[in-house]
């Protein structure tokens, strides 16, 4: 393991438990001035994500105007602030991103909606059900103004206070799950590296150790510094033409402008946490992650399928969760929403999460919904008709050795 030390993340303070008593909300468009940093709405917006200990690396602001500066969706709509005020003080804020979904051609009409998604995937700030309804009610009024199709949430889970407040109805937008919400598995740390691996039984330890003897004389590299980054593309690019994601989803590390920007903030604000996995000289595996108040997302993940059959995704793992017990643990280890079968092993609790659009009320979202609806049913139904069959693994496994 390289030695590189990681600095943890610079406590935040607790949000202040107060009651709003004067609440309004204000709607502005994210514009030059607050690239330059002269505005005062970035101030405040960069003050409110400082106060939230919940709050995730992407709601930062120059992490949003970062990826605001390479974007191909401003076209159709600005990128918009909304913040949700008491009195004069901002509370609360939300962050809407351009995004376009769509443009399908394969089953019936093709739909190209043109909307946004919530940066961070939450709502920065107060909890305060009274704060969040506010910020969703100017969200709708927005949509309607604009006429966006939706405001994305991604991989929002069900125990999130903002999942139930977007599945009322206080705030006339019509929530939409395109696909099921799914298992998202976690590992809450314990405070020693023992004490996590006494939750396994001594089979699957000893099945662990014997898979990890086939990758013995690799080494795993911990990217975490800016000047490590460059290379880090490099080899994780070499690595994603390899991967089965590759064949079906296209290049997923494209080692250009934007990620080296991207991941180079990250590591600035030493939130940055990504593996690499070497046999001699070869890059095998990587891990691309972030860590920032206690908690490590698990963000995107690829290896050489000519390793396949050694798990190098499950060593890396194992090793990450090694370093982890070394360098600044954090509280929680999040895989983020999917199923894997390694992430039911080393995960010590689970939830739901899923991707929820919130669509304006009208003949179009209706129309959207019965689609998009009638698409998952006809999946589900090909899917169980697979697995029925004893099929769906078996492709699974097929797609993703590339043995074609």
């Amino acid at each position: 393991m390289t030695d590189i030390q990681l600095a943890r993340p610079v406590a935040a303070q607790p949000t202040v438990n107060t009651q709003p008593t004067d609440l309004h909300t204000r709607t502005l468009s994210i514009d030059e001035a607050f690239h330059q940093h002269v505005a005062a709405d970035y101030w405040a917006w960069r003050a409110v994500f400082e106060n939230d200990q919940h709050a995730r690396i992407h709601q930062h602001p120059d992490f949003v105007l970062t990826e605001l500066g390479f974007s191909r969706e401003a076209l159709h709509h600005r990128p918009t602030l909304i913040s949700c005020l008491d009195k004069n003080k901002t509370i609360g804020a939300a962050v809407l991103v351009p995004k376009s979904i769509g443009g399908e051609k394969k089953f019936g009409p093709a739909w190209n909606l043109k909307g946004y998604r919530l940066a961070g995937n939450r709502l920065i700030g107060s909890s305060d059900p009274r704060v969040q309804s506010s910020l969703l009610k100017e969200i709708s009024n927005h949509l309607a103004t604009t006429k966006a199709d939706f405001l994305l949430v991604e991989d929002l889970e069900t125990t999130d206070p903002l999942f139930e407040q977007v599945s009322n109805n206080s705030h006339d937008l019509l929530p939409f799950h395109p696909v099921p919400v799914q298992a998202r598995h976690m590992i809450e740390l314990p405070e020693t590296h023992d004490e996590y691996w006494a939750k396994f039984n001594s089979k699957t330890r000893g099945t662990i150790r014997r898979k990890a003897k086939q990758l013995s004389d690799c080494r795993v590299e911990r990217i975490s510094k800016p000047f490590q980054i460059p290379d880090f593309l490099i080899a994780a690019q070499q690595i994603s033409r390899q991967t089965w994601q590759n064949d079906l989803l296209g290049l997923r590390i494209q080692n250009d402008e934007f990620e080296l920007q991207l991941f180079t903030f990250l590591a600035t604000q030493d939130a940055l946490r990504a593996y690499l996995l070497w046999d001699g000289d070869t890059p095998v595996s990587f891990v691309i992650g972030y860590q920032f108040n206690g908690v490590f997302h698990y963000e995107e993940v690829g290896y050489n399928r000519e390793y396949a059959q050694k798990s190098p995704g499950q060593y890396l793992v194992v090793s990450m969760l090694a370093d982890m017990y070394e360098h600044e643990r954090p509280d929680v280890f999040d895989f983020g929403g999917g199923h894997a079968d390694y992430k039911r092993m080393f995960g010590t609790r689970v939830s739901e999460s899923g991707n929820v659009w919130l669509l304006r009320p009208g003949l179009r979202s209706k129309m959207i919904m019965s689609y998009f609806n009638g698409r998952q049913a006809m999946t589900q139904s090909i899917r169980r008709t697979l697995d029925r069959f004893g099929l769906l693994d078996r492709l699974r496994k097929f797609t993703r050795r590339g043995l074609r």
